[in-house]
């Protein structure tokens, strides 16, 4: 892999040294010198910061390298976007547009993954169909669990667990008879009916990969919204898929890949126009 410095435009100011955390750029009596060129992440961080595009390195696509505006970078717009966004359960009949959702996607691969990485991939699922037998599954299999739950020994099993995960109960099966006879008027509980599923995956074998993963997840919801879509997370989805193969399997997820979010996504049928009140977060400062 070729990395160097051009000799006519360095200026000696060791930027690419400093922000190097791999440490394959280093200080050489006072010359930035490519030092270790097997310790590259080719995590760009060199020519990023070189203020005088003095750094080639092979790896990179230079295409993909634009300059940044600060200009653009306005705190209150964003926080705008954090605010207003919503999970969204009521979309309208109307497709999404591929282009639209790679171009959410390409933005998302700019996430940061550990020792760079780049190992997130994404599998789009917007066939009516496979949707739709993805959320009868998933529904399906809550729907048996609390029916053994209401007779025989499945009694007292609820009965224990509502002591031991009272929320959790109180929260998701006390109310099934109610979600049941919904669920057979044709609502869909899991999916919520949207035009596309977007789940987020890694190597099955790396570290970090619901950190890469759900970084990705959340910069693809806040991009979504300022592109008019909504969005929803689906962790009955991602749990199912932890231990049911044939789920996996339905949804194309290859063998060697972990399913770490599942997205829904679609044009919102309706708009908020409030924020939400939120509980003040704990916060521990440990100062000088």
């Amino acid at each position: 892999m070729k990395i160097e410095k051009i000799e006519d435009r360095c200026n000696r100011c060791l930027l690419c040294v400093r922000d190097c955390v791999a440490g394959a750029w280093r200080n050489v009596k006072g010359e930035p010198v490519m030092a270790a060129p097997e310790l590259c992440s080719q995590c760009g961080h060199c020519v990023a910061v070189c203020p005088r595009s003095a750094i080639f390195h092979e790896a990179l696509d230079y295409r993909q390298m634009t300059q940044t505006d600060a200009d653009l970078l306005i705190p209150e717009v964003y926080r705008q976007i954090v605010l207003g966004r919503r999970s969204i359960r009521q979309f309208k009949n109307k497709a999404v547009p591929p282009e639209l959702v790679e171009n959410i996607l390409k933005l998302a691969s700019h996430s940061p993954t550990a020792s760079n990485s780049q190992n997130v991939a994404y599998t789009v699922i917007s066939d009516k169909t496979i949707l739709g037998h993805l959320s009868d599954r998933v529904f399906g299999f809550g729907k048996s669990l609390y029916e053994k739950s209401q007779k025989g020994m499945g009694r007292i099993i609820y009965f224990i667990l509502g002591i031991l995960f009272r929320d959790h109960v109180a929260r998701y099966l006390d109310p099934m008879d109610y979600y049941i006879r919904e669920a057979d008027k044709g609502r869909d509980y899991i999916l919520h009916d949207a035009p596309v599923l977007i789940l987020v995956h890694g190597p099955k074998k790396e570290m970090f990969n619901y950190e890469n993963c759900n970084i990705a997840a959340a910069n693809i919801m806040n991009f979504a919204h300022t592109s008019g879509l909504g969005t929803c997370y689906i962790g009955f989805l991602t749990l199912a898929m932890k231990f049911s193969s044939s789920i996996r399997n339905l949804a194309r997820i290859p063998k060697d890949r972990k399913v770490c979010a599942a997205l829904i996504l679609g044009y919102p049928a309706y708009q908020h126009s409030f924020t939400t009140s939120r509980k003040q977060p704990p916060i521990q400062w440990v100062c000088p």
